[in-house]
């Protein structure tokens, strides 16, 4: 019994050409098909004759009008679904061949398998046919992956069976899903968005703004705060371990741990660990805010956030452009019954035709036949000078800076007001300066204070070895005598130089 093919997947298959083949554009799905169903249900080895004749008997396209397949053109497509797609292996067996005689004949054969990798694209084709029913956003799912990463995160986690790894698998599955579900929101908000500020949809957008604000963004948030705990895990390379190890569990159905098939077991264990590793690495990436990680990531989380955020801000706007839009239909109503009880005796001024000058006059100036008849404007020239500018017309400068006695009189008052011994000083009140230049390197040092290290801060050419704030302190006012402006500090701090 053939597997049937669907439209919509046989379309899809003609557009990639599984097997690389013009003639047989479905030779390489068709190979998969087989090999999926019949491995375990043919009772007879896998060959190049059985494909061939399975493929001839039961699978060939009518609707394209195929022809039957040769078994060199099948070995072609073949070769490329093992060598280049990885999607089947063959390998050299002792397979027993029934002769015309009736008997049987021992011969070496290559015999076909599906991969792990050829399961996966079979059933992945026909859940890309399927997305549209299938993607979705949801809560559930969020509040899903959230508290299997949460159960990922408990310090005590046994690798005997196979829970552990599977909980890893469906914690993967949950993100894959609502990373799908959020761009297919994050586009249909686009659109819809769109369509909405076009049409001036003020109550659409009122409810889909309050969508976004009372479920999609406590769900990000959700999503968000499990960054710390995916970031320890990428870090933690003895939870890889445990993973891979609990793939290979006592409850694993592997063959190859049945018959304790240990070259079999170790390689299974460095290729999961391997792929635990590498999936953790793009969830942690996915969850990193700097801007190499989000343009590196294609599922990186801060993406959709700013798609959110423009639609809400979007939408917003229309909800405000529609509430300025709205007018009285009663005090609209009065003003035109008001107008139609004297409409008659309304004047309503003749604008000047555009194709008229504006400085001319006429005893019509809507008979368009007058414009031909009257001559050029006529406007007095008004001379003018240009002014060359010299050096001399330069504004005089300024020496701002200060002279050596100025100098001197700004480091005189800087320690008799701030330094409380040689090396430290403090700035706990308000402060009256006679000089500005004190003044200002007092407002500069104050910055010192937001960086770890300060050894770039040099009042007077000296440099400090260490500043930071005074707790619970009140904002410190800095006047100089003479002058209205007053710098206000945030808060006091201290400063020590270096020695």
């Amino acid at each position: 019994m053939a597997i049937t093919l669907d439209p919509h997947l046989r379309n899809l298959l003609l557009a990639s050409q599984l097997g690389l083949n013009p003639n047989h554009p479905l030779a390489g799905w068709t190979a998969l098909t087989i090999l999926y169903h019949d491995a375990g249900t043919s009772g007879e080895p896998i060959t190049l004759d059985y494909l061939a004749r399975k493929y001839n008997n039961d699978y060939l396209d009518t609707a394209g009008d195929e022809q039957p397949i040769s078994n060199d053109v099948l070995k072609k497509v073949l070769a490329v679904l093992a060598n280049q797609a990885g999607l089947v292996e063959v390998s050299p067996r002792k397979v027993r061949s029934l002769m015309t005689s009736g008997r049987y004949h021992i011969s070496l054969s290559y015999v076909y398998r599906i991969t792990s990798s050829g399961i996966e694209y079979r059933k992945m084709m026909q859940r890309v046919v399927d997305a549209e029913s299938t993607i979705t956003a949801n809560t559930n799912r969020i509040d899903e992956y959230v508290a299997l990463v949460r159960t990922l995160s408990q310090p005590v986690r046994s690798g005997t069976d196979t829970k552990l790894y599977n909980n890893f698998q469906n914690m993967l599955t949950a993100y894959d899903d609502v990373m799908k579900g959020m761009h297919k929101l994050e586009d249909d908000l686009d659109e819809l968005a769109n369509d909405i500020a076009f049409n001036h949809g003020s109550q659409a957008a009122a409810h889909l703004q309050a969508m976004l604000r009372e479920k999609a963004i406590p769900a990000y948030n959700k999503m968000l705060d499990e960054g710390a705990r995916i970031q320890h895990l990428a870090g933690d390379a003895a939870f890889i371990d445990q993973v891979a190890h609990s793939q290979q569990g006592s409850d694993d159905l592997d063959a190859a741990r049945a018959t304790d098939q240990q070259d079999v077991l170790v390689l299974r264990f460095q290729r999961t660990r391997t792929y635990v590793a590498a999936q953790l690495e793009r969830l942690a990436l996915s969850m990193n805010p700097s801007t190499s990680a989000i343009d590196s990531s294609l599922d990186s989380i801060y993406l959709v956030f700013q798609t959110i955020q423009n639609v809400i801000g979007m939408l917003s706007r229309e909800f405000e452009h529609a509430r300025t839009q709205t007018i009285d239909i009663k005090a609209l109503s009065r003003r035109l019954d008001d107008l139609l009880t004297h409409y008659q005796t309304v004047q309503i001024p003749q604008a000047l035709p555009p194709h008229l000058p504006q400085d001319r006059t006429v005893e019509d100036p809507a008979d368009l036949l007058d414009a031909t008849t009257m001559g050029p404007v006529r406007y007095a020239v008004q001379p003018t000078t240009r002014k060359v500018a010299t050096a001399a017309d330069n504004p005089p400068i300024v020496d701002d800076a200060p002279d050596e006695r100025q100098q001197h009189q700004a480091i005189a008052e800087f320690t008799h007001l701030v330094m409380t011994d040689a090396t430290h000083g403090a700035v706990a009140h308000d402060l009256t300066f006679r000089t500005v230049q004190a003044r200002d390197e007092v407002v500069k040092l104050y910055a010192a204070t937001y960086y770890p290290v300060v050894t770039g801060f040099a009042p007077f050419g000296r440099p400090i070895s260490q500043a930071g704030k005074i707790s619970a302190s009140r904002p410190v006012r800095l006047h100089v005598a003479g002058e209205t402006y007053v710098a206000e500090l945030p808060s006091g701090f201290t400063f020590s130089f270096s020695e």
